[in-house]
């Protein structure tokens, strides 16, 4: 077979794959995963039932594959936008305001990253904590540590200060309205929590965790 047609042919099933993955992104999103219907999937994205076999093991394994694209796509948004920055106080405000800007324009995915999060089932819930941790080990050397270098921070935990700032920020982007709309400026969390990075308040492991 000509190598071009291996080509449109490999083409073929990437553009497939993907129109599934979206197609199963807002069917988890409005239903949930145990209510999500595996056919009506197939039929969103213009195949017949029973396609996302041919592209997914089972349901389960189409879950897992969406919460890497999604949390793979979140943590490169918000470092792109946080590394921009050059000191540790605007990276601090860039984290918070691209992160709920992130989910404020990418409400299915948000939505299925959450009910992940928030559900009843642990596996998914272990699984995107630890698709998460890029993002937490980005707060804890590229925001806090660096920040604590620069003089720009006082002296904290930075493993468990990170964590800390995790559970804020997915706590906050856990609750859109159906307009899309956060209960939170970014700017009023931000302003909050370099209060707390500038005061002589010791920031202590007692006070909460990140899982």
């Amino acid at each position: 077979m000509p190598r071009y047609k291996e080509t449109e042919r490999e083409q073929a099933q990437i553009d497939t794959r993907r129109k599934l993955l979206e197609a199963a992104k807002l069917e988890f999103a409005q239903r949930g995963f145990e209510k999500a219907n595996i056919n009506q999937i197939s039929l969103s994205a213009g195949f017949a039932k029973g396609t996302i076999y041919n592209y997914f093991e089972s349901k389960r394994m189409l879950m897992m594959e969406l919460i890497d694209e999604i949390s793979k796509r979140h943590f490169e948004f918000i470092k792109e936008q946080v590394l921009k920055e050059e000191n540790a106080v605007k990276r601090l405000e860039r984290f918070f305001t691209a992160g709920f800007a992130w989910v404020v324009e990418n409400l299915a995915g948000g939505w299925v990253m959450i009910n992940s999060l928030y559900g009843p089932d642990a596996e998914f819930k272990q699984y995107l904590y630890a698709n998460y941790e890029p993002m937490f080990q980005l707060v804890e050397k590229e925001i806090l540590q660096f920040g604590i270098k620069s003089g720009s921070f006082r002296q904290v935990d930075s493993a468990f200060t990170a964590r800390l700032l995790m559970n804020l920020y997915l706590g906050i982007a856990s609750q859109p309205s159906p307009e899309g709309k956060l209960w939170s400026d970014p700017k009023d969390v931000a302003d909050f929590v370099l209060n707390a990075l500038r005061q002589d308040h010791e920031l202590s492991p007692s006070e909460g965790k990140y899982e």
